[in-house]
């Protein structure tokens, strides 16, 4: 089940201050999604899954369930200027060929820059996304 325009807009508002917390329920996980302080003053949107966050699942070598809640980052591992003085050392067609220059870093971090953005991935990522019933203590 998804969730509808209605329920969405009232997630998002949920999240447009500091300490709002929603809960989900995506695929059969609890996902809580938390704003928090960043650097500074900025604030971002933290991803719990099941009330925790492991740093195992940072990593894209090691593939966690998990991670399909997290937002996905790649960058090249070699920066434009280090590959360009590599071309002009080995000229253009070596570093071409050579798989070294094209490698790229994956990781998957646990912060949105805003609500929507997260809670758009999440629909988009899971077959299933509920609004999370309360618990009571």
């Amino acid at each position: 089940m998804k969730l509808t325009k209605e329920q969405k807009a009232e997630l998002e508002d949920k999240l447009t201050y500091l300490g709002g917390t929603v809960e989900l329920l995506c695929d059969g996980y609890r996902v809580a999604l938390q704003v928090q302080r960043w650097k500074g003053l900025s604030m971002r949107v933290m991803t719990f899954v099941d009330g925790t966050f492991k740093g195992v699942w940072f990593r894209a070598d090691k593939p966690c369930p998990e991670q399909k809640f997290l937002r996905k980052s790649e960058k090249n591992f070699w920066s434009p200027s280090e590959k360009a003085r590599a071309e002009k050392i080995f000229g253009k067609r070596a570093v071409a060929k050579d798989p070294l220059y094209s490698l790229k870093v994956t990781m998957f971090h646990p912060d949105w820059a805003s609500g929507k953005a997260a809670i758009s991935h999440l629909v988009r990522v899971c077959e299933s996304v509920e609004i999370a019933p309360e618990v009571q203590p």
